[in-house]
């Protein structure tokens, strides 16, 4: 058949059916309220698939990894081939007996939710479609998500036959929602079995799935999960039956003040029907439900995959910070930590780290050696944040050291010792023709070059504090409500190293569009594999090599052994290529000069009854600017050290799998380094030992990274009041336009011309982005990080340490960004009254 029932199926309706689709007709058979509908079965989409020669046009592009050519081949496929005539008649008469109504479209997989692999989010869904027409249309788009690059690449990465997985489609009557979201029968954040995690907000429960809607969170006490009966057991389905007496509400989180809520009763029936599913299914359970008028209905349920068996590591409480701690935690402009990190980041952090307590120790800062190497040598990290520091008298001399560092010609040093010994110490070597020792020498040469020359570099930046004696004259002469905004601006459009990867990026962009059709199509459908396929094409490709040789050693998401470079992953480099495609004018600081000189004659005019301060102040500004190329400078080549351990990294993991001791390359940052370096060395543990020890640690790293996000973000300087959010203006000037949303380098594409990027953090990867934006907003960052200087450079307003910005504002929302103020208005779509981009500078 090609049409089923929902109240036809149950669980062992898999290959029918989907995962989804069975799993909904087992519900129904348990006597629980879900919506009626439908399912398009896997054996239609089956037949379609090969009437249409599917396997045939995509065998190639799957033997040969292309996952976006296949995913381009098969969308235009799905779109515009002509559809059996009985499975359209078949789709059309199961619709008109469910009445014609709006119905809820959803991918369902035969290789979905099931207990190792959810396929959560791969596949796509569709709500409120209503028509035939639109209903034929969103089954199309279902049948080709199963081929989109994500499920291709999540399919690969579990070892899972493309072409033997088909999909079903699952068509339901919407429900009127007041409340949904999801409840997870065990905490899948906390990795508590004695509590449950639900999360629900008013309307439709997609948005809560998708992120796209911050719901109230409620916390249950519950009976622990016992995990599947033994053999044998009473219970029909291989699971103890969870006792539903101690089931209370624990705490609760409600996110928005005043917003409507379910009652605790509803919230408690919810949660003991959870149970019953978990016992049922014998495993615990992600559910999707539906609030309406006091019943509940279910919209999904499925084994929650993120739990394995592996326990998690035990952690260190989180510490108790003093006032200094604090205040550096705060400050931090997260762009170098974006994410927490792996255990095998130990290692570069052994590299930066004690360069770091030199510096502070040159300031005038005492570290006790003891909390420094615990620091060091510390895996889980809960923040980032040093060990406690006690000020000495030292201090009072750091005045005339930042004057001394103020005359001293820091680029100078830098070209003629600095990184002449860093590009000494990474020159490059057949990695492969060294043995173990040698690799490991090398290894340890880059470390400890990079730890001095970053210590002395570190030093010799002490002249950035002369900000702090700036400030003064400066709120002389402009006054204490203007002086952030003016300081912002003494420090704009600075030329630095940065600026010259954008423009060649720009021009690389530029070279693409003017190519033609083709060459240029190619990049904007993600397809960089078929340039190999023309003339023009393998030219452009070896353009881009030479960028990669160039730049290609730039970081994506942090200092960290384990965040890929451009070189590595050049996906990020192709979203923006895509995303510069429509860029007309290159990257310029010409706009934040202009601010720059008004700025400074400004205060000028304003100190200049003081004898002698006007020029003091000159003089210490263009030292100050200097100091800020320097930085980005050095930063700019120091990456090719972290570039060049992460090589030898890719090499040990490459031995370790030859010798079969680990079971994948990139499980080789779950490792420390004391691991690495002794199983480079004969002493790893048998290879079913270390699958566990991997992962343990993968387990253990979500809870730490969850955390880690929670601390970056919580520790901003942003706020939340009504329709506005407040930050650090890091660089002035109000724009209102559409909000464009941008997670990860991997949706770099995704913005256009004249949109205001919303990021969760940025840092120097990014910034090419700050070409088309007209504005730019972060969750967490400060006056001091790469992305306000960069935008500041390109004369774009910039709010950065927003906290919650990316939950607060939605993709495509109108947003009013304050650069001077630092403040970010939340408008409605009624709201508007201008294009896209509109700019005023103040």
């Amino acid at each position: 058949m090609l049409v089923h029932r929902l109240s036809q199926l149950s669980r062992a309706d898999l290959a029918t059916a989907g995962g989804k689709g069975a799993n909904l007709g087992e519900l129904l058979r348990l006597g629980l309220a879900v919506p009626p509908g439908f399912v398009v079965s896997a054996g239609a989409y089956a037949e379609q698939a090969r009437a249409w020669g599917l396997a045939e046009r995509l065998s190639a592009h799957l033997a040969a990894g292309g996952w976006d050519a296949a995913a381009s081949e098969a969308a235009a496929l799905f779109e515009r081939g002509a559809m059996l005539p009985g499975m359209e008649s078949a789709v059309r008469d199961a619709y008109r007996e469910l009445g014609a109504p709006s119905v809820a479209v959803r991918s369902s997989a035969t290789a979905e939710d099931l207990a190792d692999a959810s396929f959560a989010g791969q596949h796509e869904t569709y709500l409120d479609v209503a028509g035939e027409d639109e209903l034929l249309l969103a089954l199309r788009r279902c049948w080709a998500s199963l081929w989109s690059p994500r499920a291709l690449g999540y399919r690969a990465a579990r070892g899972i036959d493309h072409l033997g997985v088909h999909i079903a489609v699952v068509v339901q009557r919407m429900v009127p929602a007041e409340f949904a979201g999801v409840l997870f029968t065990v905490d899948p954040v906390a990795q508590r079995a004695d509590r449950m995690l639900l999360e629900v907000a008013p309307g439709l429960g997609e948005a809560v799935v998708s992120g796209h809607t911050t719901g109230d969170v409620y916390r249950l006490r519950r009976a622990p999960f016992a995990g599947a009966a033994a053999p044998g057991s009473d219970r029909p389905n291989g699971a103890a039956r969870p006792a539903t007496d101690d089931l209370a509400i624990d705490d609760r989180d409600r996110r928005e003040a005043g917003r409507p809520a379910p009652s605790d009763a509803l919230v408690l029936e919810l949660g003991r029907i959870g149970l019953r599913l978990e016992a049922h299914f014998g495993c615990p359970q992600d559910v999707e439900f539906a609030f309406v008028g006091g019943s509940i209905h279910l919209l999904q349920s499925r084994p929650i995959t993120t739990l394995g068996t592996a326990e998690i590591e035990p952690l260190p409480p989180p510490p108790q910070l003093n006032r200094m701690q604090r205040k550096m935690l705060e400050a931090n402009d997260n762009d170098r930590f974006p994410i927490a990190p792996r255990p095998l980041d130990q290692w570069s952090f052994r590299v930066t780290l004690p360069a770091l307590v030199r510096m502070v120790r040159f300031l005038g800062v005492d570290v006790d050696e003891a909390e420094e190497r615990a620091w060091v040598d510390q895996v889980w990290r809960p923040v980032f944040v040093p060990p406690q520091m006690r000020p000495t008298l030292r201090l009072l001399r750091l005045p005339q050291k930042v004057a001394a560092s103020l005359r001293y010609d820091a680029m100078a040093w830098w070209e003629s010792d600095g990184f002449k010994r860093l590009q000494e110490a990474c020159a490059p070597v057949d990695l492969g023709a060294l043995d173990d020792a040698a690799l490991l020498r090398r290894a340890d040469r880059i470390g400890e070059t990079t730890t001095a020359v970053l210590g002395e570099r570190f030093e010799r930046s002490a002249s950035q504090l002369a900000a702090i004696a700036l400030r003064v004259p400066v709120t002389l002469a402009v006054g204490p409500k203007r002086a952030a905004a003016a300081m912002s601006d003494l420090v704009a459009g600075l030329h630095t190293r940065t600026s010259d990867v954008n423009l060649a990026l720009f021009h690389l962009a530029r070279r693409a569009a003017s190519a033609g059709p083709e060459l240029a199509g190619a990049i904007r459908e993600g397809r960089p594999e078929a340039l190999r396929e023309s003339e023009a094409g393998r030219a452009y490709l070896t353009e881009v090599e030479a960028f990669l040789d160039e730049h290609g050693h730039r970081e994506t998401t942090g200092l960290y052994l384990s965040a890929p470079t451009w070189r590595q992953d050049p996906a990020p480099l192709w979203g923006l290529l895509r995303g510069l495609l429509d860029a007309t004018k290159p990257p310029s600081e010409e706009a934040g000069l202009a601010r720059y000189r008004a700025t400074l004659e400004e205060v000028a005019r304003g100190i200049r009854f003081v004898p002698g301060l006007p020029d003091a102040f000159r003089r210490t500004l263009d030292q100050l600017r200097s100091a800020i190329v320097f930085r980005e400078r050095t930063h700019f080549d120091l990456v090719r050290s972290f570039s060049a351990l992460q090589a030898i990294v890719a090499e040990i993991a490459r031995r370790l799998g030859e010798r079969g001791r680990l079971p994948s390359p990139d499980d080789v940052f779950y490792l420390t380094e004391a691991e690495v370096r002794g199983w480079l060395q004969g002493e790893a543990p048998p290879l079913d030992e270390v699958k566990r020890l991997v992962r343990r640690r993968r387990a253990t790293y979500g809870v730490v990274n969850a955390r880690w996000q929670k601390s970056a973000v919580g520790a901003g300087a942003g706020r939340a009041s009504g329709d506005e959010l407040r930050g650090i203006g890091a660089s002035s000037g109000v724009v209102r336009g559409k909000a464009r949303l941008v997670r990860d380098e991997r949706e770099f594409g995704r913005l256009k011309a004249g949109e205001i990027l919303v990021c969760r953090y940025t840092n120097p990867a990014w910034t090419p982005l700050f070409t088309l934006a007209a504005g730019v907003v972060t969750d967490a960052g400060g006056a001091v990080s790469h992305a306000a200087i960069v935008a500041r450079e390109y004369g774009i307003p910039a709010v950065l340490g927003a906290a919650g910005a990316t939950e607060r504002i939605t993709d495509g929302q109108e947003i009013l960004v304050d650069g001077t103020e630092g403040r970010v208005t939340l408008l409605r779509q009624g709201d508007r009254q201008g294009g896209a981009g509109e700019l005023a500078r103040g």
